[in-house]
């Protein structure tokens, strides 16, 4: 399991190990004022938003949501409508997560849940540390907008910057999944949640947007390397009223860009929506 922080007093400057690692060599990275570097001598320059870029691909351009998509979320979720979700989500961290561990949220978008696992895990007194990503910037810059204490960096969920065995707990909703990059991360007797959609969930949305609406295909639990230990379905109906929430959830989706201008034009002209929510929970553990 992962300690506290070291901290120690280089020259005039706080020095304290990250939770994240050299996305060069996998060496420990320590933050030393505006940057952070490995042993190795990799430097990372902090923003001004208070994250790293530990992405080494190609950084220029939009990757993942666009700040569109960001601002919808936060209005969305914002309003309520997944908080059973995030609620649940929160508890069953909480009574997981090892004390002397640290928790991963894995591609956080714009920090809804990585928040709500943070406050869960403070209301029980608990001193884990959480630390993000996701690889969206405008998604961190949101994140860290809302809770400056959570370490939070842009990075790909395929390439995940951290040590081997560094998470007593790793979260996953809705975002990509690599389950090598998972299970390298999670420590032996972590464990891994995941929330994915299930067969109805937003099945309205779809009826008014496509002329064949499609159930969500839910695969096969089992993940390589993890047992599962727990699984349920969470189902509700949201009552959306008025035309603001529903473009919000539109703009989140992925429908926002699959959809043909008539679709989303017959979606504007709503002012109230009845939408299930529909949503699966899945707890592996690292034996």
């Amino acid at each position: 399991m992962v300690k506290l922080s070291r901290i120690e007093k280089r020259g005039d400057i706080l020095a304290s190990e990250l939770l994240f690692c050299c996305p060069k060599c996998g060496g420990a990275l320590t933050e030393l004022g505006a940057f952070a570097k490995c042993p190795l001598g990799h430097s990372f320059d902090k923003s001004k938003y208070g994250y790293y870029n530990l992405l080494l691909s190609n950084t220029s351009g939009t990757h993942g949501d666009n700040k569109e998509m960001v601002l919808a979320r936060r209005a969305f979720l914002g309003a309520g409508y997944y908080e059973p979700l995030a609620k649940r989500l929160s508890e069953i961290a909480a009574s997981l997560t090892d004390q002397s561990g640290a928790l991963l949220d894995v591609g956080c978008g714009e920090g809804y849940y990585t928040v709500r696992l943070a406050e869960a895990l403070k209301a029980r007194n608990n001193s884990t540390r959480v630390a993000a990503f996701d690889i969206s910037r405008d998604a961190v810059r949101e994140l860290l907008r809302k809770e400056k204490s959570i370490s939070a960096a842009v990075a790909s969920a395929y390439a995940v910057p951290v040590s081997d065995g560094a998470f007593s707990t790793v979260v996953n909703a809705f975002s990509p999944f690599s389950r090598e990059e998972t299970v390298r991360a999670l420590a032996s007797g972590g464990h891994f949640i995941m929330a994915i959609p299930e067969r109805d969930h937003l099945f309205e949305l779809k009826e008014i947007l496509y002329e064949t609406p499609y159930k969500n295909e839910v695969k096969d639990s089992g993940i390589e390397g993890l047992t599962l230990a727990h699984d349920e379905r969470l189902t509700y109906k949201m009552e959306l009223g008025s035309r603001e929430d529903i473009s919000a959830l539109f703009k989140m989706t992925p429908y926002a860009y699959r959809t043909p201008r008539s679709a989303a034009e017959r979606l504007s002209e709503y002012t109230s929506l009845t939408v299930t929510a529909d949503f699966h929970i899945y707890v592996y553990r690292k034996d």
